[in-house]
């Protein structure tokens, strides 16, 4: 396995996940920059790398991975100081190669995963989409996602930014589901970690059976009567009525289409 000398900018959750399972896998963690250097020093101390306030890069460098918000990425790439021999790569779902502004040495090396530091994920199942300007910078970004990952695979980014938007409605839209879901269980005076074994079936039975099986409830057997009750019940929050009632149209029209 090729190993790599890689630094990051950036010390937030992806960097913290990335960072200690490369250092884990037998990659050296040059430095760590951050504007915030609580950050930076605790990651850094954590995979035996250097910090900085700064965006100069070490020489030494094969990898620089830019782990910023996505609208941070450009302005912090057009601002490193760096080695011509450094790959540069961001990990932003969202954001075209481009913003990089580089015609060689760079690439994009997309993490399909939710981070939280207080929950890292297993890298090991994780897959990795990546693109590149060159032959080299892609042959040290799937060599590094290779030492890490569940898999890599080439990933263009108009691709990649749907890819993103796939992500933001499994990921983002399905918590908010159920942030709502405990807030109508709050309302009617029902503790909402009994919901709890709920939320692991879902997604343990959507895993199983794949999620066009897995549906169930009132809207796809097209059972009115209780949708307008619940679009009754919930008359304390107008927008949860809104949203009940725009999803309820959306599967029963859906698994019509599918009978047809």
């Amino acid at each position: 396995m090729s190993t790599y000398n890689i630094s990051f900018i950036g010390a937030g959750n992806v960097a913290e996940s990335l960072a200690t399972g490369l250092a884990s896998a037998g990659h050296r963690i040059v430095s760590v920059a951050s504007r915030n250097g609580i950050s930076a020093r605790e990651l850094a101390k954590k995979t035996g790398a250097g910090y900085r306030l700064d965006l100069t890069v070490p020489g030494e460098c094969d990898l620089l991975l830019i782990c910023v918000t996505d609208k941070t990425v450009a302005e912090v790439a057009a601002s490193i100081v760096i080695s011509p021999h450094t790959v540069i790569a961001h990990t932003a779902g969202s954001i075209p190669i481009e913003a990089l502004g580089r015609a060689s040495g760079a690439g994009v090396f997309y993490p399909l995963q939710t981070f939280t530091k207080a929950f890292p994920p297993d890298l090991r199942k994780v897959p990795f989409f990546i693109e590149a300007t060159d032959s080299l910078a892609m042959e040290v970004l799937r060599n590094t996602g290779e030492s890490i990952g569940a898999g890599v695979w080439e990933c263009d980014s108009e691709s990649r930014k749907k890819l993103h938007l796939a992500a933001v409605f499994t990921n983002n839209f399905s918590n908010f589901m159920m942030t709502a879901g405990e807030s109508v269980a709050r309302e009617a005076g029902i503790d909402p970690v009994l919901l709890r074994p709920l939320m692991e079936e879902t997604v343990r039975k959507a895993l199983r059976t794949g999620t066009e099986a897995a549906q169930t409830g009132p809207a796809v057997r097209h059972d009115t009567g209780t949708v307008k009750s619940h679009i009754e019940l919930l008359s304390f929050s107008p927008q949860y009525q809104k949203l009940y009632r725009l999803v309820s149209r959306m599967i029963a029209g859906h698994y019509r289409k599918r009978k047809k």
